[in-house]
This record gives structure tokens, sequence and C-alpha cells, in this order.
């Protein structure tokens, strides 16, 4: 008998802590840069993010978002993830005028960064946070418009010439 896999990966349920957040629009539409949901979106990290103990790090990319905050409780995950999740859902719903039921996949992809004298847990997770700009959209993390990457760079915690590669480096076509 074949073993039945879960739909999703539990939560980590340790306590407080930092924790690295994904999560994707429904069948990964790419709609998140779409005119008026980025704005949306920062503007409800900056309200709901306050049932935190801080939202550290955000980027959003056109079809999922990662996250890096500061919990005392993991309920407090749970409840802003519930909260975001279900506000930006009416409101991009209302935005879009879709007519679909989900905004939003089912589920969060989470990690417990741990914690070490080289710290490079957290040192990753913020580099590929930033780095997604480049990955996905080839735009350098210093020119990307929505996340708070200067705000990191001001904490001395990443450089500011983080993936800022000689034009010259790369050459992409571009079919017409």
């Amino acid at each position: 008998m074949a073993k039945k896999i879960a739909r999703q990966p539990p939560r980590y349920s340790e306590g407080g802590g930092l924790f690295f957040l994904t999560f994707c629009t429904y069948h990964r539409t790419p709609i998140l840069h779409d005119e008026g949901i980025p704005e949306l979106l920062i503007r409800s990290f900056k309200f709901y993010g306050k049932r935190l103990k801080e939202l550290i790090a955000y980027t959003i990319m056109p079809n999922h978002l990662h996250l890096l905050v500061d919990v005392e409780t993991i309920e407090q995950v749970s409840a802003f993830l519930r909260d975001f999740k279900k506000y930006t859902s009416k409101e991009i719903k209302r935005l879009k005028g879709f007519s679909q039921q989900h905004v939003w996949q089912r589920g969060t992809m989470d990690h417990c960064i741990r914690f070490s004298w080289e710290n490079k847990d957290m040192k990753h997770h913020v580099h590929y946070l930033f780095y997604n700009s480049w990955k996905h959209l080839h735009i350098r993390p210093k020119d990307f418009p929505y996340h708070n990457f200067h705000s990191i760079v001001k904490r001395g915690w990443i450089d500011e010439d983080f993936c800022d590669f000689p034009d010259s480096q790369f050459h992409f076509e571009i079919y017409e």
C-alpha cells in the first residue's frame, strides 16, 4: 500500500525565534507585480507586522513572497499569516476584479533560523531573499522596488553592491 504524503509540510512548533517564510499565489499566478498590489502588500506587511516581534525582511516576486520574521511565539506566525492572507486575498480580488475563489496557495513553507557562532543560516537566508530579484527577474537588488533591501543594508547585514555584476558579464537575448 502506498504511503500517503502530506499536502503541506508541518509547521515548526518550538516557540519563538527567527523564521524564513515562503508562500505562493494560487497556481503560482504572476499577479503580485500588477498595479496597486505591491503597495497593498507592503502596507499590509506594516499593519500586520505589528503583531510580530519584528518583520525583518521581505521580497515580493510576481508569484510568491519571502519573509524573514522574528516572533516570540509560533502562534504569532500563524495569526500573522492567517490575517495577512485573508485581508490581502480580499483586497487583491477587489483590485483585480477576480471571481476566482483563491489568491494564495494553501500552506506556507517555513524554516526556523538556526544560530551558530558563524550565523551562516541567517546570512544564507537573507542572501537568498534578496537574490530572488536577480534570480527570477535579472534585476539587481539595489534596483528592485518590491523589497526592503536598503533597510537591511543600513543595518550592515548585506552590502549595497550585492549581486551588482558588470553588465558586460551577462548577455540576454530578447526575441521579438
